[in-house]
Protein backbone atom coordinates (compact mmCIF):
# COMPACT_ATOMS: atom_id res chain seq x y z
CA UNK A 1 0.00 0.00 0.00
CA UNK A 2 2.88 2.36 0.72
CA UNK A 3 4.16 1.95 -2.85
CA UNK A 4 0.69 2.70 -4.15
CA UNK A 5 0.40 5.88 -2.08
CA UNK A 6 3.81 6.95 -3.32
CA UNK A 7 2.67 6.33 -6.88
CA UNK A 8 -0.43 8.45 -6.30
CA UNK A 9 1.70 11.23 -4.92
CA UNK A 10 3.99 11.01 -7.94
CA UNK A 11 1.01 10.82 -10.30
CA UNK A 12 -1.70 13.18 -8.99
CA UNK A 13 -5.30 12.02 -9.33
CA UNK A 14 -5.84 14.56 -12.13
CA UNK A 15 -3.12 12.89 -14.23
CA UNK A 16 -4.52 9.63 -15.64
CA UNK A 17 -2.13 6.74 -16.07
CA UNK A 18 -0.97 6.62 -19.67
CA UNK A 19 -3.11 9.68 -20.25
CA UNK A 20 -6.20 7.46 -20.18
CA UNK A 21 -6.74 5.42 -17.01
CA UNK A 22 -7.91 7.00 -13.75
CA UNK A 23 -6.74 4.82 -10.87
CA UNK A 24 -9.48 4.06 -8.34
CA UNK A 25 -7.61 1.75 -5.99
CA UNK A 26 -4.98 -0.92 -5.67
CA UNK A 27 -6.32 -4.46 -5.91
CA UNK A 28 -3.23 -6.44 -5.10
CA UNK A 29 0.52 -6.75 -5.21
CA UNK A 30 2.84 -9.68 -5.80
CA UNK A 31 6.27 -10.67 -6.96
CA UNK A 32 5.39 -9.95 -10.58
CA UNK A 33 3.84 -6.51 -10.13
CA UNK A 34 0.71 -4.73 -8.95
CA UNK A 35 -2.93 -4.55 -10.03
CA UNK A 36 -5.33 -1.61 -9.84
CA UNK A 37 -8.99 -0.91 -10.45
CA UNK A 38 -9.33 2.00 -12.86
CA UNK A 39 -11.68 3.91 -15.16
CA UNK A 40 -11.07 4.16 -18.88
CA UNK A 41 -11.53 7.87 -19.56
CA UNK A 42 -11.34 7.40 -23.35
CA UNK A 43 -14.48 5.26 -23.59
CA UNK A 44 -18.11 6.37 -23.18
CA UNK A 45 -19.41 6.18 -19.61
CA UNK A 46 -15.81 5.62 -18.38
CA UNK A 47 -16.11 1.84 -17.78
CA UNK A 48 -14.15 0.15 -15.03
CA UNK A 49 -11.17 -2.00 -16.01
CA UNK A 50 -8.23 -3.75 -14.35
CA UNK A 51 -4.72 -2.34 -14.76
CA UNK A 52 -1.78 -4.69 -14.20
CA UNK A 53 1.70 -3.25 -13.75
CA UNK A 54 4.68 -5.44 -14.60
CA UNK A 55 8.02 -4.96 -12.88
CA UNK A 56 10.82 -6.58 -14.89
CA UNK A 57 13.99 -6.67 -12.84
CA UNK A 58 16.43 -5.07 -15.27
CA UNK A 59 19.40 -2.80 -14.69
CA UNK A 60 20.85 -2.11 -18.13
CA UNK A 61 19.64 -0.74 -21.45
CA UNK A 62 20.04 -3.99 -23.40
CA UNK A 63 17.96 -5.97 -20.90
CA UNK A 64 15.33 -3.25 -20.92
CA UNK A 65 14.99 -3.47 -24.70
CA UNK A 66 14.65 -7.23 -24.44
CA UNK A 67 12.00 -6.83 -21.73
CA UNK A 68 10.08 -4.41 -23.95
CA UNK A 69 10.21 -6.85 -26.87
CA UNK A 70 8.98 -9.71 -24.66
CA UNK A 71 6.23 -7.50 -23.27
CA UNK A 72 5.01 -6.63 -26.78
CA UNK A 73 5.12 -10.29 -27.82
CA UNK A 74 3.18 -11.50 -24.80
CA UNK A 75 0.65 -8.70 -25.22
CA UNK A 76 -0.05 -9.88 -28.76
CA UNK A 77 -0.79 -13.32 -27.36
CA UNK A 78 -3.22 -11.86 -24.83
CA UNK A 79 -4.96 -9.81 -27.52
CA UNK A 80 -5.56 -13.01 -29.49
CA UNK A 81 -6.78 -14.93 -26.43
CA UNK A 82 -9.24 -12.15 -25.60
CA UNK A 83 -11.23 -13.10 -28.70
CA UNK A 84 -12.78 -15.85 -26.58
CA UNK A 85 -15.81 -14.95 -24.51
CA UNK A 86 -14.40 -16.67 -21.40
CA UNK A 87 -11.10 -14.78 -21.33
CA UNK A 88 -10.89 -11.09 -20.32
CA UNK A 89 -10.17 -8.83 -23.28
CA UNK A 90 -6.86 -7.02 -23.30
CA UNK A 91 -7.90 -3.45 -23.98
CA UNK A 92 -4.43 -1.90 -24.19
CA UNK A 93 -0.78 -2.35 -23.31
CA UNK A 94 1.49 0.61 -22.77
CA UNK A 95 4.50 2.08 -20.99
CA UNK A 96 4.39 4.90 -18.49
CA UNK A 97 7.42 6.26 -16.60
CA UNK A 98 9.47 3.25 -17.77
CA UNK A 99 6.97 0.74 -16.40
CA UNK A 100 4.85 -1.76 -18.36
CA UNK A 101 1.05 -1.89 -18.02
CA UNK A 102 -1.81 -4.06 -19.23
CA UNK A 103 -5.40 -2.78 -19.28
CA UNK A 104 -7.86 -5.66 -19.13
CA UNK A 105 -11.62 -6.07 -19.13
CA UNK A 106 -13.20 -6.11 -15.68
CA UNK A 107 -15.09 -9.38 -15.03
CA UNK A 108 -17.96 -9.43 -12.57
CA UNK A 109 -17.52 -12.84 -10.99
CA UNK A 110 -16.79 -14.94 -7.95
CA UNK A 111 -13.46 -16.81 -7.73
CA UNK A 112 -13.84 -20.59 -7.77
CA UNK A 113 -11.79 -20.96 -4.59
CA UNK A 114 -14.55 -19.08 -2.77
CA UNK A 115 -17.17 -21.45 -4.22
CA UNK A 116 -15.09 -24.43 -3.05
CA UNK A 117 -14.27 -22.92 0.35
CA UNK A 118 -16.77 -24.97 2.35
CA UNK A 119 -14.89 -28.17 1.50
CA UNK A 120 -18.08 -30.09 0.71
CA UNK A 121 -17.85 -32.79 -1.98
CA UNK A 122 -19.80 -32.01 -5.14
CA UNK A 123 -22.08 -34.44 -6.98
CA UNK A 124 -20.38 -36.12 -9.95
CA UNK A 125 -22.60 -34.41 -12.51
CA UNK A 126 -21.70 -30.97 -11.19
CA UNK A 127 -17.99 -31.78 -11.28
CA UNK A 128 -18.26 -32.96 -14.89
CA UNK A 129 -20.06 -29.73 -15.84
CA UNK A 130 -17.31 -27.67 -14.17
CA UNK A 131 -14.54 -29.62 -15.92
CA UNK A 132 -16.22 -29.28 -19.30
CA UNK A 133 -16.65 -25.54 -18.79
CA UNK A 134 -12.95 -25.12 -17.99
CA UNK A 135 -11.70 -27.46 -20.71
CA UNK A 136 -13.77 -25.84 -23.45
CA UNK A 137 -12.07 -22.49 -23.01
CA UNK A 138 -8.71 -24.13 -22.28
CA UNK A 139 -8.98 -25.99 -25.59
CA UNK A 140 -9.12 -22.61 -27.33
CA UNK A 141 -6.04 -21.49 -25.39
CA UNK A 142 -4.09 -24.58 -26.42
CA UNK A 143 -5.17 -24.13 -30.04
CA UNK A 144 -3.41 -20.77 -29.90
CA UNK A 145 -0.23 -22.60 -28.81
CA UNK A 146 -0.45 -21.04 -25.35
CA UNK A 147 -0.01 -22.77 -21.99
CA UNK A 148 -1.81 -21.04 -19.12
CA UNK A 149 0.73 -22.29 -16.52
CA UNK A 150 -1.13 -21.14 -13.41
CA UNK A 151 -4.54 -22.81 -13.42
CA UNK A 152 -6.02 -22.96 -9.93
CA UNK A 153 -9.39 -22.07 -8.38
CA UNK A 154 -8.26 -18.52 -7.55
CA UNK A 155 -7.58 -17.90 -11.26
CA UNK A 156 -10.98 -19.10 -12.38
CA UNK A 157 -13.83 -16.60 -12.04
CA UNK A 158 -17.42 -17.81 -12.01
CA UNK A 159 -19.10 -15.13 -14.09
CA UNK A 160 -22.26 -13.97 -12.41
CA UNK A 161 -24.47 -13.12 -15.36
CA UNK A 162 -24.29 -16.56 -17.00
CA UNK A 163 -22.46 -18.88 -14.57
CA UNK A 164 -19.58 -19.68 -16.93
CA UNK A 165 -15.90 -19.93 -15.99
CA UNK A 166 -13.56 -17.11 -17.03
CA UNK A 167 -9.79 -17.77 -17.13
CA UNK A 168 -7.68 -15.00 -15.64
CA UNK A 169 -4.05 -14.27 -14.70
CA UNK A 170 -2.27 -16.04 -17.54
CA UNK A 171 1.26 -17.04 -16.64
CA UNK A 172 2.41 -15.97 -20.11
CA UNK A 173 2.87 -12.31 -19.22
CA UNK A 174 4.94 -13.30 -16.19
CA UNK A 175 7.61 -14.48 -18.63
CA UNK A 176 8.53 -10.82 -19.04
CA UNK A 177 9.59 -10.83 -15.40
CA UNK A 178 11.02 -14.32 -14.93
CA UNK A 179 13.34 -13.88 -17.88
CA UNK A 180 15.20 -11.28 -15.85
CA UNK A 181 15.22 -12.58 -12.33
CA UNK A 182 18.88 -13.55 -12.57
CA UNK A 183 20.51 -11.71 -15.47
CA UNK A 184 24.17 -12.62 -15.73
CA UNK A 185 26.51 -11.77 -18.58
CA UNK A 186 23.63 -11.07 -20.91
CA UNK A 187 21.98 -14.42 -20.21
CA UNK A 188 18.47 -14.81 -18.90
CA UNK A 189 16.92 -17.33 -16.57
CA UNK A 190 14.54 -19.47 -18.64
CA UNK A 191 13.88 -22.20 -16.07
CA UNK A 192 11.93 -20.30 -13.41
CA UNK A 193 8.75 -22.27 -12.70
CA UNK A 194 5.48 -20.36 -12.85
CA UNK A 195 2.52 -21.95 -11.10
CA UNK A 196 1.09 -22.89 -7.72
CA UNK A 197 2.13 -25.80 -5.53
CA UNK A 198 -0.48 -28.56 -5.54
CA UNK A 199 -1.83 -27.66 -8.98
CA UNK A 200 1.55 -27.80 -10.72
CA UNK A 201 2.92 -31.13 -12.03
CA UNK A 202 6.49 -32.30 -11.76
CA UNK A 203 7.69 -31.20 -15.21
CA UNK A 204 6.38 -27.69 -14.61
CA UNK A 205 8.22 -27.52 -11.29
CA UNK A 206 11.32 -28.18 -13.33
CA UNK A 207 10.56 -25.23 -15.61
CA UNK A 208 9.31 -27.31 -18.57
CA UNK A 209 5.52 -26.79 -18.77
CA UNK A 210 3.51 -28.53 -21.48
CA UNK A 211 -0.11 -28.46 -22.59
CA UNK A 212 -0.66 -31.51 -20.40
CA UNK A 213 0.57 -29.48 -17.42
CA UNK A 214 -2.61 -27.41 -17.72
CA UNK A 215 -4.62 -30.63 -18.04
CA UNK A 216 -3.06 -31.81 -14.77
CA UNK A 217 -4.14 -28.64 -12.98
CA UNK A 218 -7.72 -28.99 -14.23
CA UNK A 219 -7.79 -32.61 -13.10
CA UNK A 220 -6.63 -31.57 -9.63
CA UNK A 221 -9.40 -28.97 -9.49
CA UNK A 222 -11.92 -31.67 -10.44
CA UNK A 223 -10.63 -33.98 -7.71
CA UNK A 224 -10.80 -31.15 -5.19
CA UNK A 225 -14.44 -30.44 -6.10
CA UNK A 226 -15.36 -34.13 -6.11
CA UNK A 227 -13.74 -35.04 -2.78
CA UNK A 228 -13.68 -31.73 -0.88
CA UNK A 229 -9.96 -32.34 -0.24
CA UNK A 230 -7.45 -29.59 -0.93
CA UNK A 231 -4.53 -30.75 -3.14
CA UNK A 232 -2.01 -30.16 -0.36
CA UNK A 233 -3.73 -32.96 1.58
CA UNK A 234 -3.69 -35.49 -1.27
CA UNK A 235 -1.34 -38.43 -0.85
CA UNK A 236 0.71 -40.15 -3.52
CA UNK A 237 1.83 -43.74 -3.98
CA UNK A 238 5.45 -43.98 -2.75
CA UNK A 239 6.29 -46.49 -5.51
CA UNK A 240 4.65 -44.88 -8.56
CA UNK A 241 4.24 -41.25 -7.40
CA UNK A 242 0.65 -41.41 -8.68
CA UNK A 243 -1.97 -39.58 -6.61
CA UNK A 244 -4.12 -41.66 -4.27
CA UNK A 245 -7.31 -39.64 -4.23
CA UNK A 246 -10.17 -42.11 -4.69
CA UNK A 247 -10.67 -43.18 -1.09
CA UNK A 248 -13.07 -45.85 0.12
CA UNK A 249 -15.42 -43.20 1.50
CA UNK A 250 -15.72 -41.42 -1.86
CA UNK A 251 -18.32 -42.82 -4.23
CA UNK A 252 -17.02 -42.19 -7.74
CA UNK A 253 -18.08 -43.85 -10.97
CA UNK A 254 -15.18 -45.88 -12.36
CA UNK A 255 -15.41 -44.19 -15.76
CA UNK A 256 -15.09 -40.71 -14.26
CA UNK A 257 -12.25 -41.87 -11.98
CA UNK A 258 -10.41 -43.19 -15.05
CA UNK A 259 -10.71 -39.84 -16.82
CA UNK A 260 -9.47 -37.92 -13.77
CA UNK A 261 -6.59 -40.37 -13.36
CA UNK A 262 -5.70 -39.79 -17.00
CA UNK A 263 -5.57 -36.05 -16.36
CA UNK A 264 -3.28 -36.20 -13.31
CA UNK A 265 -0.75 -38.90 -14.23
CA UNK A 266 2.69 -38.23 -12.77
CA UNK A 267 4.37 -38.76 -16.16
CA UNK A 268 3.16 -36.13 -18.64
CA UNK A 269 3.47 -38.68 -21.45
CA UNK A 270 0.70 -40.74 -19.83
CA UNK A 271 -1.73 -37.81 -19.53
CA UNK A 272 -4.20 -36.44 -22.05
CA UNK A 273 -1.85 -34.31 -24.16
CA UNK A 274 -4.18 -31.30 -24.50
CA UNK A 275 -7.43 -29.93 -23.12
CA UNK A 276 -9.27 -31.05 -26.26
CA UNK A 277 -8.43 -34.72 -25.63
CA UNK A 278 -9.46 -34.47 -21.98
CA UNK A 279 -12.71 -32.80 -22.99
CA UNK A 280 -13.41 -35.54 -25.53
CA UNK A 281 -12.90 -38.18 -22.82
CA UNK A 282 -15.44 -36.44 -20.58
CA UNK A 283 -17.91 -36.15 -23.42
CA UNK A 284 -17.57 -39.91 -24.01
CA UNK A 285 -18.59 -40.84 -20.46
CA UNK A 286 -21.51 -43.30 -20.14
CA UNK A 287 -25.02 -41.95 -20.67
CA UNK A 288 -25.88 -42.50 -17.01
CA UNK A 289 -23.23 -39.98 -16.04
CA UNK A 290 -24.13 -37.62 -18.87
CA UNK A 291 -27.73 -37.57 -17.61
CA UNK A 292 -26.54 -36.35 -14.19
CA UNK A 293 -24.88 -33.21 -15.58
CA UNK A 294 -26.86 -30.10 -14.53
CA UNK A 295 -27.72 -27.38 -17.02
CA UNK A 296 -25.87 -24.86 -14.87
CA UNK A 297 -23.25 -25.88 -12.32
CA UNK A 298 -22.88 -22.44 -10.70
CA UNK A 299 -25.47 -20.26 -8.99
CA UNK A 300 -24.25 -16.87 -7.73
CA UNK A 301 -24.29 -16.64 -3.95
CA UNK A 302 -23.51 -12.94 -3.64
CA UNK A 303 -25.05 -9.83 -5.10
CA UNK A 304 -23.60 -8.57 -8.32
CA UNK A 305 -22.33 -4.99 -8.53
CA UNK A 306 -24.69 -3.98 -11.32
CA UNK A 307 -22.79 -0.77 -11.83
CA UNK A 308 -20.19 1.47 -10.27
CA UNK A 309 -21.83 4.87 -10.05
CA UNK A 310 -19.34 7.70 -10.29
CA UNK A 311 -21.86 10.48 -9.71
CA UNK A 312 -20.90 13.20 -7.26
CA UNK A 313 -23.85 12.49 -4.98
CA UNK A 314 -23.25 10.18 -2.04
CA UNK A 315 -19.51 10.55 -2.70
CA UNK A 316 -17.51 7.86 -0.90
CA UNK A 317 -20.57 6.83 1.11
CA UNK A 318 -19.80 3.16 0.66
CA UNK A 319 -16.02 3.03 0.41
CA UNK A 320 -15.76 0.91 3.54
CA UNK A 321 -17.37 -2.00 1.66
CA UNK A 322 -14.23 -2.36 -0.42
CA UNK A 323 -12.16 -3.08 2.65
CA UNK A 324 -8.95 -2.21 0.80
CA UNK A 325 -7.03 1.05 0.87
CA UNK A 326 -9.75 3.56 1.72
CA UNK A 327 -7.20 6.35 2.15
CA UNK A 328 -5.73 5.71 -1.29
CA UNK A 329 -9.23 5.46 -2.69
CA UNK A 330 -10.15 8.90 -1.34
CA UNK A 331 -7.01 10.37 -2.88
CA UNK A 332 -7.62 8.85 -6.31
CA UNK A 333 -11.41 8.83 -6.78
CA UNK A 334 -13.19 11.61 -4.96
CA UNK A 335 -16.64 10.73 -6.28
CA UNK A 336 -16.78 6.94 -5.99
CA UNK A 337 -20.09 5.43 -4.93
CA UNK A 338 -20.72 1.69 -4.75
CA UNK A 339 -24.42 0.80 -4.78
CA UNK A 340 -23.56 -2.91 -4.36
CA UNK A 341 -20.76 -4.64 -2.51
CA UNK A 342 -17.85 -6.12 -4.38
CA UNK A 343 -16.63 -9.13 -2.44
CA UNK A 344 -13.06 -8.95 -1.19
CA UNK A 345 -12.47 -12.39 -2.71
CA UNK A 346 -13.42 -11.07 -6.15
CA UNK A 347 -11.14 -8.07 -5.75
CA UNK A 348 -8.34 -10.32 -4.54
CA UNK A 349 -8.73 -12.60 -7.54
CA UNK A 350 -8.61 -9.69 -9.96
CA UNK A 351 -5.60 -8.21 -8.19
CA UNK A 352 -3.57 -11.37 -7.65
CA UNK A 353 -0.35 -11.03 -9.56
Amino acid sequence: MLNFLQKLQAKPSDTPLGGRYQIIQQLGKGGFGQAFLAQDLHLPDHPVCVIKQLNPQVNDAASWQTARRLFDTEAKVLYALGNHDQIPRLMAHFEDHEEFYLAQEYIDGEPLNQVLSDGQPWPQGRVIALLQDILQVLSFVHQQDVIHRDLKPANLLCRRHDGHIVLIDFGAVKQVNTQFLNPQAGQTNLTVSIGTQGYMPNEQLGGNPRFSSDVYAVGIIGIQALTGVHPKHLNSDPRTSELSWCHAGTSVDAALADVLDGMVRYDFRSRYPTAAEALAALQALPSTLQASIPEQWYTPQTKSPASIDLSESEALASTATWGIGQQALRQSAQSLTLPHRLSQATLAALGRY
